[in-house]
């Protein structure tokens, strides 16, 4: 009876990847019913099933159990092992599916995570290769101090539909994180992309890179975007970039075109350029220590600090951020303290309009998690 109680029960298919990833952290089960038992086509997807795959692969002792219908699941987590892992993706969801929630697993591995990725890079649905490693990595290298062993490379590009790409990611463990606060955000120092084809004109690549340059060479001068003219199994063009602060900061946006909708009309490369930059300037706007990708990773590594207090500031909260302060509530029992944040220096409310959009000060006292696995720091 007392095992029961300690089953985190949840219904419906939305954040399994959240629920999963604390329970893996936490060491508590967790079970969800009623996945999709409605639908026409119940239970688990094919995505979702790989997802917990990979994490059985990087741990040991996982135990799974799936009802026939793929309705229910039962998981109660094992040892988080990491080392040399190669996963296969299925073609529905991009890398990035897959590859975020690694970046919360890895440092508290017992072994170096050393995992090579293949299927779909880029799409419009999931995490971009491109957007990952501007956004969440920056963020992982501030966390681990030392970012000996951290890498992120891509060693082919691969748009849907027939995917082929391939990306490796290596992470350092740790024996425990740091208590911190984040709260400059800083001015925009430059701006950096890279603009990519796959079996299109390499001339395409230019025009999205001129289109995008015209947005922004308004507003700066160090503007610098790279071109990656690959011969991937599908056709396809996109271009992501960075925009970094004085303080360490970054925000991204991206646009991509390819066959996802075959009815629908395709873009022109200079109205995807312009869409990248449109996306970038939408992130500088919100503002924050971080863009939107990244709220998760920093609230995680806030709640598994050592018992102190963090704090950081973040532009407007997305849905899916939301969410995951509840499931922290829920698997540690922490509860954020959330305030309007006012920029040092700004005195009215016309004033603060200009700075961008609403800030937020978010707080906690961290769990001093502890890397059982890991011998030292």
């Amino acid at each position: 009876m007392e095992e029961k109680q300690q089953i985190s029960t949840y219904e419906g298919c939305n954040f399994l990847r959240q629920r999963l990833v604390l329970s893996s952290l936490t060491g508590r089960p967790v079970r969800i019913i009623n996945i999709r038992e409605k639908d026409v086509d119940p239970g688990l997807r094919e995505h979702e099933a790989s997802f917990i795959r990979l994490l059985d692969q990087i741990s040991n002792g996982s135990r799974i159990e799936i009802n026939d219908t793929g309705t229910v699941l039962m998981y109660r987590p094992g040892v988080l092992m990491g080392g040399r892992v190669e996963h296969s993706c299925p073609a529905q969801r991009g890398i990035g599916y897959f590859l975020e929630p690694l970046f919360m697993l890895a440092p508290f591995c017992k072994k170096s995570l050393d995992i090579t990725l293949k299927g779909v890079t880029n799409n419009k649905v999931d995490p971009t290769f491109d957007m990952i490693k501007y956004s969440l990595l920056p963020v992982l290298k501030k966390f681990l101090v030392v970012d000996e062993g951290l890498s992120l490379t891509m060693v082919k590009r691969g748009l849907p539909p027939n995917g082929g790409g391939i990306i490796k990611f290596s992470c350092p463990v740790r024996r425990s994180l740091k208590a911190f606060q984040w709260l400059e955000c800083g001015k925009i120092k430059r701006i950096r992309g890279t603009a990519f084809t796959s079996r299109i004109a390499p001339t395409v690549a230019n025009r999205m890179l001129d289109a995008a340059k015209g947005e922004f060479l308004k507003f700066l001068t160090d503007v610098y975007i790279t071109c990656d003219n690959g011969k991937g199994s599908s056709p396809g063009f996109g271009i992501c970039m960075t925009a970094e602060t004085n303080k360490g900061s970054h925000y991204t946006g991206e646009s991509l075109e390819c066959k996802e909708e075959e009815e629908k009309t395709p873009k022109l490369p200079e109205d995807v350029g312009r869409e990248a930059a449109w996306h970038l300037l939408e992130e500088i706007y919100r503002g924050g220590c971080v863009d939107a990708l990244s709220q998760c990773l920093v609230l995680l590594f806030m709640v598994l600090a050592p018992k102190d207090v963090s704090k950081v500031v973040f532009g407007p909260l997305t849905p899916y951020t939301m969410h995951f302060l509840q499931h922290i509530r829920d698997f540690f029992n922490v509860t954020f303290k959330i305030d309007e944040y006012v920029e040092k220096g700004v005195l009215d409310e016309e004033e603060q309009s200009r700075t961008g959009a609403g800030k937020l000060l978010l707080t906690c006292v961290g769990v001093g998690y502890t890397n059982i696995g890991k011998g030292q720091t």
